[in-house]
């Protein structure tokens, strides 16, 4: 990578491994949870739409292809990102960005079971169980002395990524023929008619305290993480490819553990650092990274760490 490559990767992981730092801020600020998902994902989208309106020629004209864009806008980013707000309540947000980072294991597993290209055996099947071993563990420590309501904020986040595991096989699946940008703003666009009506009929905005902490990762969450940061990932791609760009989901955990430790005075205990080796192995065995293998390729750029993951 050139130095220019390597800042860019940098920046994204940084970003999107500070995303739930955000969220936790805004969350403890008083606003809810739609309130969290319904204004990142409405700057992501004012973000986004200039380079939607230069790349409009290319934009898909089936019904079909918007059908499920719609779909896809509620999938992959207005329940994932409305559940990660729910949990972020009971969660610290190093636990979050780990949490996150199984999203490449539910991608192995749908991949296997719709797309039927790859197989889950050998060294796949051993991340599979490394990995989801890492997000147990993430009940430990003290999630387990939050008793029920943290072991559930863990399996709120869990269901979070078993929809971007799923978003991101239906992409593959359904939606390759698509640009990028187009399936950015078309689910980011669907996500913003859902969550904003919802978010402002069930006053979600009523309890908000924000001052320029709050207004600040606001606008960090939704322009840079859900805008800026999508087409900074695209460019990415374009340089380096899929499976080079790939490596910010190794970036996103350790990142989100060091930022949510040095901003909030979070505790790294075990769980946290058992949870995020575990993971981060499990991930790069199911990526088949160690070996020669042919590597899981992301479905799109917009379900990393927006989830993409984008989160």
């Amino acid at each position: 990578m050139t130095t220019r490559q390597l800042l860019v990767l940098l920046g994204l992981g940084v970003l999107w491994g500070g995303s739930f730092l955000f969220i936790k801020v805004l969350v403890e600020a008083g606003i809810e949870p739609l309130g969290v998902s319904a204004g990142r994902t409405g700057l992501g989208f004012l973000t986004i739409a200039p380079f939607a309106w230069w790349a409009r020629s290319r934009f898909p004209r089936d019904r079909r292809t918007w059908v499920l864009l719609a779909g896809l806008g509620f999938l992959n980013f207005a329940l994932p990102w409305t559940l990660f707000g729910i949990a972020a309540n009971h969660a610290p947000s190093g636990a979050s960005s780990i949490a996150n980072s199984s999203q490449p294991l539910w991608s192995a597993i749908f991949g296997t079971i719709v797309l039927k290209a790859d197989r889950l055996s050998g060294i796949r099947l051993l991340g599979l169980g490394v990995g989801f071993t890492g997000v147990i563990l993430l009940m430990g420590g003290d999630m387990l002395k939050a008793g029920s309501d943290g072991s559930t904020a863990v399996l709120i986040m869990l269901g979070a990524t078993m929809c971007y595991g799923i978003s991101a096989v239906s992409i593959r699946r359904f939606l390759s023929h698509v640009p990028a940008v187009a399936l950015a703003i078309g689910q980011l666009g669907f996500a913003t008619l859902y969550l904003w009506p919802a978010a402002l009929v069930t006053g979600a905005f009523a309890s908000a305290q924000l001052g320029a902490g709050e207004w600040v990762s606001f606008f960090a969450l939704g322009c840079a993480g859900s805008g800026i940061g999508v087409i900074a990932y695209m460019w990415l791609i374009g340089e380096v490819g899929p499976v080079r760009a790939a490596v910010v989901t190794y970036l996103m955990p350790p990142l989100g553990v060091f930022l949510g430790w040095l901003v909030l005075g979070e505790a790294i205990g075990w769980n946290l650092l058992g949870g995020l080796a575990c993971v981060v192995a499990g991930v790069g065995l199911v990526q088949g990274l160690p070996v020669r293998r042919r590597v899981l390729r992301p479905a799109s750029v917009v379900t990393v760490g927006t989830a993409a993951p984008l989160d």
